[in-house]
C-alpha cells in the first residue's frame, strides 16, 4: 500500500502536507503510511482514496472491480430521478442537480445552475463508502456524444463539489461560459490544462489557461455515471 500511496501522490502533484489537509490528517500521518509504519483504515482510508482519485480498494489491494477497470470511475446502482414530494428513505439523500438554463435577457446566452426542484436519491451507505460528503455532492445530465463510448448521451452523472484539483484522466463537470460540460482535464505546464473528450475524432482536444476569462470553471469531480444496458 505504502507504494501506491506515494505514487499516487506524485502523479497527482501534491506534496505530503497538502495530501493531509485534504485528508483531514497530519503531514506526519500521511509519511507513515508511505513509509509502511501504518496504514490508514476506516474514514481516512476513504478519503485518502478520494484525494488521490482511487478506490479504497485499490489502495489495499492494487486491484479492482470489473467496472472500475473498464472506467476507473465507482459505480453506482439504485439511483433514482426524481421529481415533487415522494418520501425519502432513512438511508437515502436527494442531491441536488446542474442544468443549463436561458438567462434573463432572452439573448440566447445560458448560465449553469443548481435546480432545486429536481433532484438523485442516493444510498447514504454508498457515498460514505465513496468518500462523499452528501452536502458537497451534486448531479447533472450528460447532453451529447462527446464522451462516448464512455458516457452516452442522457447519461446521469454525480459530482463531488469539493473535488477541484485535477488529477490527470479523470472526469470532470464544468462551467464553460454558461455551458454546462463533462470532459477529461490533464495538468500542464505554467497553469495550464488541457481539456479532452473521449470522442477525441470529433470533438478535439482544447488548452487553456487556468483562471482565464475564457477557460472552464472547475465545478467538481464526476465520481460517477448511469452505464445503460
Amino acid at each position: 500500500m505504502k507504494v501506491r500511496i506515494k505514487q499516487k501522490r506524485k502523479e497527482a502533484g501534491l506534496s505530503q502536507e497538502a495530501l493531509a489537509k485534504q485528508v483531514g490528517v497530519t503531514k506526519g500521518a500521511i509519511s507513515q503510511w508511505e513509509q509502511g509504519a501504518t496504514n490508514p483504515s476506516g474514514q481516512n482510508l476513504y478519503s485518502l482514496a478520494k484525494a488521490l482519485g482511487v478506490s479504497a480498494e485499490w489502495l489495499l489491494s492494487g486491484k479492482s472491480s470489473k467496472a472500475a477497470q473498464i472506467k476507473d470511475e465507482l459505480v453506482f446502482h439504485e439511483t433514482e430521478i426524481v421529481d415533487g414530494d415522494a418520501p425519502l428513505g432513512t438511508d437515502e439523500v436527494e442531491i441536488p442537480y446542474f442544468r443549463e438554463v436561458e438567462m434573463a435577457a432572452g439573448d440566447g446566452r445560458t448560465q449553469v445552475i443548481e435546480n432545486h426542484g429536481a433532484y438523485m436519491r442516493f444510498s447514504l451507505p454508498r457515498l460514505a463508502r465513496a468518500g462523499v460528503d452528501p452536502k458537497q455532492a451534486a448531479c447533472a445530465t450528460v447532453t451529447g456524444d462527446s464522451m462516448e463510448p464512455a458516457i452516452f448521451d442522457g447519461s446521469p452523472i454525480g459530482i463531488d463539489k469539493s473535488c477541484h484539483q485535477i488529477i490527470d484522466g479523470k472526469v470532470y463537470a464544468l462551467d464553460h461560459g454558461g455551458m454546462l460540460r463533462v470532459k477529461r482535464l490533464y495538468r500542464m505546464p505554467l497553469g495550464r490544462m488541457r481539456v479532452v473528450s473521449d470522442n477525441h475524432i470529433e470533438y478535439p482536444e482544447e488548452t487553456y489557461t487556468i483562471g482565464d476569462p475564457d477557460a472552464p470553471k472547475i465545478i467538481g469531480r464526476v465520481f460517477w455515471w448511469e452505464t445503460f444496458a
